[in-house]
């Protein structure tokens, strides 16, 4: 049957715009209309096979003819599992929600010999989920891209053309949490040899004690937003400049018992010396260094960032009174020029011969800045020893990898912007589960595939909500 779109009687209360776009709408209805029976047949027919499977019988075939053998069905009565028990008892309805839209379901039922039906184990479809797994994909997805839920909502409604809340978006994202924190568990095989370690601050809504009644007359817990750091482990692989998100963790001020804690996590996962670990990075925070001291990783060394070592010098540049604003301008980038050509030296020995070099040019007109590179001067340093040894070795690393927390900034930057798009997050669960998502879209992003990193998520969780599916039977 030809599809037609049927033309408008003329209204000239609309717009030819208006016009147009009112008869491709009414073609769009009538391509669903025609193409949801399809789906659905589909659907029903992928179900009806699976229980003649798990019947070991075709529809109308005696039981007679076969022997029993073991089913996945049992009856939650008698306890019956073998193929012969169970014979086919209709079906009822359920509504399934698509990308392609809402499409009506026929699911089989089956009755044991005792009277009672046990619920059926499908797996194309989950108990008590009217949202389908290609939904589910999509609200993934766009929550590590930083939209909003509000948003996703909306999304959906003009795919599906069926509006889903903003809790059931708030539901996924949740679970996904789970598979965040089993991820950050996970014992590692070898360790990266460079790890990047920072912080970042965002809202987070907190309990305050207080009760208050909503509009509704619900008796309601009071939350405040606060600000709070989540202190973040990044592993580098200093020849590819792969990254991998390691662990982090919710602290309060990030004081030295939060970097302690993420450091024990880390070690706890086997990331140490013995295997692997080379090289910490950081920006020189007083907490984590007190930290480094209480978790021992071995012989690793440590290496403070050149960009904020950098950063303190020219914030600590002082021009002079007198000066107009170009001079201190120029001043500044006299400095900076001076003090950025330290670590372009080929060897640690030449980058100290240029330092001591600045201090002599530098020390009386600007005091306080060459305080400021010269304090853990040697820290800074640390990237020239590793090269060495992995040119000894016989491997490439690249020095960007080793010298500042660059590729830790770039990932916090993600992580920042769905902060940011959130405002606050509501709780714990819903901030890994958000974050999580945009580390792992950030890392297996590929400009072939942006959406191949999802698939393993969406069957990590189907595989983790119904180990052993429970479908009603009205």
């Amino acid at each position: 049957m030809p599809i037609v779109a049927q033309t408008l009687s003329v209204d000239k209360s609309i717009s030819e715009a208006e016009r147009l776009c009112l008869r491709r709408q009414q073609l769009r209805d009538e391509v669903n209309a025609l193409i949801a029976p399809i789906i659905a047949n589909v659907f029903n027919g992928t179900l009806d096979d699976q229980v003649t499977i798990l019947l070991g019988r075709s529809t109308g075939q005696h039981r007679a003819q076969l022997t029993p053998q073991p089913t996945a069905l049992r009856c939650i009565n008698c306890g019956c599992q073998q193929t012969l028990d169970f014979v086919r008892k209709g079906h009822y309805g359920r509504t399934q929600l698509t990308l392609w839209g809402s499409i009506d379901l026929a699911v089989p039922r089956v009755e044991c010999t005792c009277g009672h039906c046990p619920p059926v184990p499908f797996d194309v479809i989950s108990a008590y989920d009217r949202l389908w797994s290609d939904a589910d994909a999509m609200i993934l997805g766009l929550v590590s891209w930083s939209v909003s839920l509000r948003t996703i909502g909306a999304v959906v409604q003009l795919q599906s053309g069926q509006v889903i809340s903003i809790g059931t978006a708030q539901r996924r994202v949740k679970r996904v949490a789970v598979l965040a924190a089993a991820q950050m568990r996970e014992k590692v095989a070898a360790s990266p040899a460079v790890v990047v370690l920072d912080a970042l601050w965002g809202s987070m809504m907190v309990e305050t004690g207080e009760r208050k009644k909503d509009k509704r007359g619900r008796d309601r817990r009071v939350k405040r937003g606060k600000k709070i750091p989540l202190l973040v482990a990044l592993g580098v692989d200093p020849v590819t400049a792969e990254t991998t998100l390691l662990a982090w963790r919710q602290g309060t001020a990030e004081g030295v018992e939060d970097w302690t804690a993420l450091l024990t996590a880390l070690y706890e996962r086997g990331i140490h010396a013995d295997s692997g670990l080379r090289l910490f990075i950081h920006d020189g925070c007083a907490a984590l260094e007190s930290a480094l001291e209480v978790v021992h990783f071995g012989a690793v060394r440590r290496q403070r960032c050149i960009f904020h070592k950098l950063r303190n010098v020219a914030r600590d540049v002082v021009a002079h009174d007198g000066m107009t604003r170009e001079e201190k301008r120029a001043r500044l980038l006299a400095v900076l020029e001076e003090a950025s050509a330290i670590y372009d030296a080929p060897s640690a020995a030449e980058a100290r011969a240029r330092a001591a070099a600045f201090r002599l040019h530098w020390q009386e007109q600007e005091p306080k800045a060459v305080a400021t590179l010269e304090r853990d001067f040697e820290m800074t340093l640390t990237y020239y020893a590793l090269l060495d040894e992995a040119q000894a070795s016989g491997c490439a690393w690249r020095p960007q990898c080793l010298r500042t927390t660059s590729l830790l900034e770039g990932e916090n930057g993600s992580l920042r912007a769905k902060w940011r798009q959130a405002r606050s997050f509501w709780s714990v669960e819903g901030q890994s589960g958000a974050l999580w998502l945009v580390a792992r879209q950030r890392e297996r992003d590929d400009k072939k595939d942006r959406t191949g990193w999802l698939s393993p998520i969406v069957a990590a969780l189907l595989a983790a909500e119904q180990p052993h599916p429970n479908f009603p039977t009205p």
